[in-house]
């Protein structure tokens, strides 16, 4: 049986996502609550990727670990977002980054391919996979023409106005990290 509060808030993260109603009492039994403390590894370099999380509540971090131990920073999902394998190579091969728990988070937790078996009869619904695939692509052009174009300090302010929660959430280093500075950069750059 799914928790009457589970299912009004995971059905709201997923009708937001695309998910048509019609197809909800074929998903819904697919998920399960799960929580994270602040600190905890729930992906490493070298594992294979199977589940999607619906963010209730927290942040997330995806990061690289290069050969000398240095993070960076690829991408923060909160509350609302959908967290899953969407390109081939992170479904089908062991994956070369992290994912780590900023903050503590809540979640509804299920098998991707469980999910996407569950919502093949229903067409409207692979706008789902779509919309996510579209905000991925999104994401990924806008950071790059961020970095192609823009100056520490532009950066920094585009990354503010475009997530004025995380800025308030996220630990200075991991934004400079994100943003490809040094947090002594971006502590200047708050600071002039």
């Amino acid at each position: 049986m799914i928790d009457i509060n589970m299912t009004l808030n995971l059905t709201d993260i997923l009708q937001t996502q695309g998910v048509e109603a019609l197809a909800m009492p074929n998903v819904l039994p697919l998920f399960k609550s799960v929580s994270f403390t602040a600190g905890s590894t729930i992906l490493s370099a070298g594992e294979r990727w199977y589940n999607l999380l619906a963010i209730k509540q927290g942040i997330f971090r995806l990061y690289y670990l290069d050969s000398n131990g240095k993070e960076s920073n690829k991408g923060f999902f909160s509350a609302g977002q959908i967290l899953a394998p969407m390109a081939r190579s992170a479904i089908e091969q062991p994956v070369k980054f992290y994912i780590e728990a900023l903050t503590d988070v809540n979640a509804y937790q299920c098998k991707y391919c469980a999910l996407t078996t569950a919502l093949q009869p229903f067409a409207q619904s692979q706008m789902f996979f779509q919309q996510l695939t579209e905000q991925l692509l999104e994401d990924k052009i806008n950071r790059e023409l961020m970095f192609l174009q823009l100056d520490a300090r532009k950066r920094y302010q585009v990354f503010q106005q475009n997530y004025p929660e995380l800025c308030q959430q996220i630990p200075l280093r991991h934004i400079a990290s994100y943003l490809g500075m040094t947090d002594v950069t971006l502590s200047r750059i708050r600071h002039s």
